[in-house]
């Protein structure tokens, strides 16, 4: 079982949590604790994990999945609760988010390919977009789970990498998909490349994934559309 709590998310549905920009999601699989990305600000991360009872000096690691402020400025706050922690930060990013984590006192380690750092979770290669981008992906009895930072990459190039890399069929999808400003015939392409193409059982659309992709899935797709937003927890 995996248990994915939305840490920070552009919307929320508790008055107690604090809502922005960004995208932090925090995963339980197996006694491993992990964040994914960490959203724009160090105050901001404090306050939700705080409220949300998350423990982060208990957190085995951190994947950063792209050079974007608002998926992992919130370092000097997890360097500060739990320092010498590995963080894993995206393709030729050594200089600017290495940097920034080697002086708030976390560990990076730089993807350069696909790496298996635990039982039945892998990070992905990294994918261009730009920028480089890279997936955390869970190999679970029901299928692929994959979290996204952003996309970037477009959803037929990152699931063809991920799918032929694993051998195996993506389950569910949690994260952004960069669809805020796209064309309406994209948006629709985008669904039909997910549904058609691969197959993919469950969409959770969060941070950059826009309304109209979110609203399709939800009028049109509600068995496979999963509402979420900061503050929300879920169990797979």
């Amino acid at each position: 079982m995996i248990k994915i709590i939305v840490v920070v998310d552009d919307k929320t549905g508790f008055s107690d949590l604090k809502n922005t920009h960004g995208l932090s999601l925090y995963i339980e699989f197996d006694n491993l604790y992990l964040l994914f990305d960490l959203g724009p600000s160090s105050e901001i991360l404090q306050h939700n994990v705080d409220k949300l009872g998350i423990d982060i000096e208990l957190l085995d690691s951190i994947i950063i999945s792209h050079n974007h402020v608002d998926h992992f400025n919130a370092i000097p706050y997890v360097g500060w609760v739990s320092p010498f922690l590995q963080i894993y930060i995206p393709y030729d990013s050594m200089n600017s988010i290495g940097k920034y984590a080697k002086q708030n006192s976390l560990k990076p380690v730089e993807v350069i390919d696909w790496i298996n750092p635990w039982s039945s979770v892998y990070v992905s290669k990294p994918i261009y977009g730009p920028p480089w981008e890279h997936f955390l992906v869970f190999k679970t009895n029901m299928g692929l789970i994959v979290l996204s930072g952003c996309m970037h990459p477009g959803v037929d190039k990152t699931l063809d990498t991920i799918v032929n890399y694993l051998n195996d069929q993506v389950y569910c999808i949690i994260g952004g998909f960069h669809l805020v400003n796209a064309l309406e015939r994209v948006v629709y392409s985008t669904i039909e490349i997910l549904f058609n193409k691969y197959r993919v059982d469950k969409i959770a659309p969060l941070h950059c994934s826009g309304g109209l992709f979110t609203s399709i899935l939800k009028n049109k797709y509600s068995d496979k559309y999963i509402d979420l937003h900061t503050g929300s927890s879920i169990e797979l």
